[in-house]
């Protein structure tokens, strides 16, 4: 078993929608900054990602990096995250472990390193959306792994632009996301006159003021937008990042 899975986490998926297949599909996100740690902490924290105890899935992984997909048989497995070594990859002690994750046939998931809503340090894992989406359409998955309050999730649709005052139509709000949640939307691909038309604000729930963005996105049919709110808001290390999956 050890072996099989050595082979495939080694391996990226050609095709990250897994349906009817024995595997999952995995990706891993560094999403906790080092000064959020430790002051005496490199910024882009890089650490190595161990799997199984046995496996040195990623060596010197950074800050806002998102790694994969990795295609695993279904199953349960542990990770653990160390500082990284440079010399001698995955050997440090740990400075996180989960165990027992499981990820079942066919399935998607994101495994986040984060920062909950107190602050400390953890592992999350999300299941993401990858089912079919309509003609002329795209999916943005929102997941909140930030050391933030709740958050109401706005995106928006440039219409018209003239100079510096685009006119911005609501397309969707997605209220109180909570650190730990993810809120999925599916929304109209395209573009207006070459400019990224969709706009991803994210402001404390109820409130008017975003915390952050606006992020412009320029959408493209059937692909999913995996986007992460990460670091913290304190501290001024929140932010977004995100991955583009086509094909869905």
């Amino acid at each position: 078993m050890l072996l099989s899975a050595s082979l495939l986490f080694a391996g990226v998926s050609s095709n990250p929608v897994l349906a009817q297949s024995p595997n999952a599909s995995v990706y891993v996100v560094h999403g906790i900054p080092g000064h959020d740690v430790n002051a005496s902490l490199d910024p882009a924290l890089p650490v190595d990602v161990q799997v199984n105890d046995s496996i040195c899935l990623l060596k010197g992984f950074k800050f806002t990096e998102i790694a994969g997909p990795f295609t695993i048989p279904a199953g349960s497995y542990s990770f653990k995250i160390s500082l990284a070594n440079t010399v001698a990859p995955c050997s440090n002690p740990a400075l996180l472990t989960a165990n027992d994750v499981p990820f079942t046939e066919g399935e998607n998931a994101s495994v986040v390193a984060y920062l909950n809503a107190e602050g400390a340090p953890g592992v999350k894992k999300f299941d993401n959306d990858l089912t079919s989406t309509p003609n002329g359409q795209s999916r943005l998955i929102v997941q909140h792994t930030a050391n933030a309050p709740a958050v109401d999730i706005k995106v928006g649709e440039d219409t018209f632009v003239i100079a510096r005052f685009p006119f911005t139509k609501t397309l969707a709000v997605v209220r109180d996301v909570t650190n730990g949640q993810q809120a999925a939307a599916l929304l109209p691909s395209g573009e207006l006159w070459n400019y990224p038309r969709t706009r991803v604000t994210l402001t404390p729930a109820g409130a008017i003021r975003p915390v952050i963005g606006p992020y412009f996105f320029q959408l493209v049919p059937h692909t999913a937008y995996l986007i992460y709110a990460v670091g913290s808001v304190s501290t001024g290390s929140f932010t977004l990042i995100h991955k583009a999956i086509p094909g869905v």
